[in-house]
């Protein structure tokens, strides 16, 4: 039988955002952005795929030259932005594999302990500038993505926390995630890993 499909024009890249803009969930439009994504990869035209990403996803995305104000200032520009973007993709590449037990309430409580977010964040504002990071990443899966009855005490530390799962499971539960994502954002803080324990 006879392939037709080379026949077919190339689908622009507008028409696929559009299609995808017509999806009601972010998951029905998460293959769209995907392949977009892909596409401008392939292309080498990254910054022309995140603009069409944003168009569908309607959040806008941020780079290392234009951090949001909640983060510290260090780690708003230069080298140390670009890869505390970085760290983000990963924490959600890990988040979305499930390999772990993190969830975004935990790396929130991370970020605000190790001096990267300002503890006076609010879980709706932490979404919204985690999402920005990631292309494509829909809102409110942040916000929706762990307990933040976690920050409830912002001049308690992770850090105090008991490791003694007798004496609280939970709490030495959610130190352990908390050390192990702290490890992720090692790279980029003033001092050496083996103090964050």
């Amino acid at each position: 039988m006879k392939t037709m499909y080379n026949e077919l024009p190339h689908i622009p890249v507008a028409y696929v955002a559009g299609v995808a803009r017509t999806k009601k969930t972010d998951g029905q439009r998460k293959p769209y952005v995907d392949l977009i994504k892909q596409w401008a990869e392939h292309e080498s035209m990254e910054e022309a795929g995140l603009a069409a990403v944003n168009a569908i996803t309607g959040t806008q995305q941020t780079d290392a030259d234009h951090m949001p104000k909640e983060l510290y200032q260090t780690f708003r520009k230069g080298e140390k932005a670009q890869q505390l973007i970085q760290i983000i993709r990963h924490i959600d590449d890990v988040i979305q594999s499930r390999e772990e037990m993190w969830t975004w309430a935990h790396v929130m409580r991370v970020m605000v302990d190790e001096n990267i977010l300002f503890s006076q964040v609010k879980p709706n504002r932490f979404d919204t500038i985690i999402c920005s990071m990631i292309p494509g990443k829909g809102r409110d899966t942040v916000r929706k993505n762990g307990n933040y009855a976690i920050m409830s005490h912002p001049d308690r530390s992770y850090h105090t926390w008991t490791s003694v799962s007798e004496l609280s499971p939970t709490e030495a539960s959610n130190k352990e995630i908390c050390q192990q994502i702290a490890q992720c954002f090692a790279p980029i803080l003033s001092r050496p890993i083996r103090e964050l324990y």
